[in-house]
């Protein structure tokens, strides 16, 4: 394919994510489903030419950025308080997705174990796209979106290792369990010590730098580079992006960059991934030939094995941590699979009834999984009561950061005072209305929720500052060691009174 075909292809598969885009601002349908259909649609109509998804393509150029942009943007100390529910979910399952899957497969089909097995593995990834995107426009508990973002980080690098791994086996003709295990630790662990160091290599260089352009491209250097570092090293490429994100995400982002420069870094990667995964599911959609359902019984049964497993990993995991039963049914009906399984079918293009058996599966997750999840979500979610209070505080924090912002640019010599004592006069007006707002709003409502929300995040601050103090050299590490923790304990108090 020519340089020029392939930019027309690129633009016009942005048009179409566009269009789809301003339909179902209007419609309210879940976005990244309509991109599925949208793209069945135009693959059947043959509107364009199909566009190859090839694993190379998938791998190198379209996974680093979205994992980048996850763990970017995921709270250390969020995973750390919530690692157990999360680690439980996700490697629980890969492991029981692999051999649950596998073995049922096996049986019922007749397929050999060690290409059911690794159908285990290849369908096990979760990919929380438009779950989250949901959550967000409805205020679902922030606990559940960080559970099941989580997971997902969590479980694309360890299925991916294990896939690797039984495709090593598969085609060697040499199955050897202890081996495996213990391959898995090494190439786990060695892709997470090269995150670490690339992404703290970053954040020392972003820390001599005040340029948000230069600082953009370094971060999006170091999501290809800690890829490609460690595919070259033989470990986990997709660990190592996670481990430099969060490095950046909650040390760079902090400590090495400044207010504006964090605005301008997350509306781009905002911008990045939410062209990539428009593409994407455009794709997802477009490569799924209707003569996959030559395939219908596999496919069925293959949903139904997939659908099993998750119940099994979830409930049970989740009644040890005492959620709610709401929540079981969420993230276990969440479980939504995507972009990943269809890059991991594509490495098998020889076995058409594995990819297709893949493709039948993504596909019924996407639509029919995230239509019905939408639906209950909705439902079960939606608080009137908690938005009246959100919009009241929203008001009130935009108010206050305006007037502080003001003042700011007045001392600093960016605004001329007598402009801005008519503008501070408006924003008074504005900051006392939204004050009183709130105060009706906090007396009329539950406000407990709140008033967490207000004690983590003061004690956030804290934090910061400790760590602040620490990295100028201003305090010991032991006592910020010993402070920090004193701070961790009045945190975990907060959700258990």
């Amino acid at each position: 394919m020519e340089l020029g075909e392939s930019i027309v292809e690129f633009i016009e598969l942005l048009m179409i994510a566009a269009s789809v885009a301003v339909v179902v601002k209007f419609t309210k349908f879940p976005y990244t489903i309509a991109l599925v259909l949208a793209g069945l649609f135009v693959g059947l109509s043959g509107l364009l030419p199909e566009i190859p998804l090839t694993r190379e393509l998938v791998f190198t150029v379209i996974l680093p950025p979205l994992l980048f942009e996850a763990s970017l943007n995921m709270d250390i100390q969020d995973l750390r308080e919530n690692f157990k529910p999360i680690s439980s979910l996700a490697l629980l399952g890969v492991v029981v997705s692999t051999l649950f899957v596998g073995f049922f497969l096996n049986y019922t089909l007749g397929i050999p174990l060690e290409l059911s097995l690794l159908f285990g593995a290849m369908i096990s990834p979760t990919d929380p796209v438009s779950v989250l995107a949901t959550f967000k426009s409805l205020s679902a508990p922030k606990r559940l979106s960080v559970i099941l973002e989580g997971e997902s980080i969590l479980n694309d690098g360890a299925a991916i290792v294990v896939f690797a791994i039984l495709l090593e086996m598969l085609e060697s003709g040499k199955i050897n369990l202890i081996s495996g295990v213990a391959e898995f630790f090494i190439v786990c662990i060695g892709g997470a010590a090269i995150g670490l160091a690339v992404g703290y290599l970053a954040y020392r260089v972003l820390a001599g730098i005040d340029d948000p352009l230069v600082e953009i491209a370094i971060t999006i250097i170091l999501a290809y580079s800690s890829f490609l570092i460690s595919e070259h090293f033989h470990v986990s490429g997709v660990i190592a992006v996670v481990a430099a994100g969060l490095v950046v995400g909650n040390y760079g982002r902090v400590f090495s960059m400044s207010p504006s420069t964090r605005v301008i870094l997350t509306d781009f990667w905002s911008v990045i991934v939410f062209l990539i995964n428009s593409i994407v599911f455009i794709l997802i959609g477009i490569s799924t030939h209707l003569n996959i359902f030559y395939a219908w019984k596999e496919i069925t049964v293959a949903i139904l094995a997939v659908i099993a497993a998750r119940a099994l990993v979830v409930y049970p995991a989740m009644s040890v941590w005492r959620f709610p039963n709401l929540w079981k049914h969420v993230v276990f009906w969440g479980g939504l699979r995507g972009v990943i399984p269809v890059a991991l079918a594509l490495s098998l293009a020889d076995d058409k009834l594995i990819s297709a058996m893949t493709f039948g599966v993504v596909i019924f997750s996407l639509v029919f999984q995230g239509i019905t999840l939408e639906i209950f979500v909705q439902r079960e979610f939606k608080d009137v009561r908690r938005e009246r209070i959100e919009e009241a505080l929203a008001r009130f924090i935009a108010a206050k950061s305006a007037k502080f912002e003001l003042q700011r640019a007045v001392e600093s010599g960016r605004i001329v005072e007598p402009i801005a004592e008519k503008l501070l006069i408006e924003i008074d007006l504005e900051v006392e209305e939204s004050k009183k707002e709130l105060e009706i709003a906090l007396k009329e409502e539950d406000s407990k929720e709140l008033v967490q929300k207000v004690k983590r995040y003061v004690l956030d601050a804290k934090k910061s500052a400790i760590r602040d103090a620490t990295a100028k050299g201003v305090i010991s590490h032991d006592t910020a060691e010993k402070l920090l923790r004193e701070i961790d304990t009045e945190i975990s108090q907060i959700y258990g009174d």
